[in-house]
């Protein structure tokens, strides 16, 4: 339901919601964020941290893509050197001596 945020629907949806959780939500989510960051260990803090996610990231794509590179590279080179040991042997059927 896309309903404009200055329609009527939209302001008893919003206070319904409302209704729907405590005074103190937002504070005990706060709370528990800080609380669950503050028991993380300096290893857990290291490997999660925003940066070292984005290095795990970067370095797995280069290693797929060194991968999916080499493997292409061995089948073309596979492809051309029977295509070229076809056209030698079609080269010596050709030649008289």
């Amino acid at each position: 339901m896309n309903t404009p945020p200055e329609s009527r629907a939209w302001r008893q949806l919003n206070e319904h919601a409302a209704a729907q959780l405590p005074a103190d939500f937002p504070d005990r989510v706060l709370r528990r964020i800080r609380l669950a960051h503050a028991e993380r260990t300096g290893a857990a803090r290291f490997f999660l941290h925003p940066f070292a996610v984005s290095a795990y990231t970067a370095a797995f794509c280069f290693v797929l893509v060194v991968i999916l590179h080499t493997r292409s590279t061995a089948e073309a080179n596979e492809r051309h050197l029977a295509e070229w040991h076809e056209v030698a042997m079609q080269t010596a059927s050709l030649d008289p001596l």
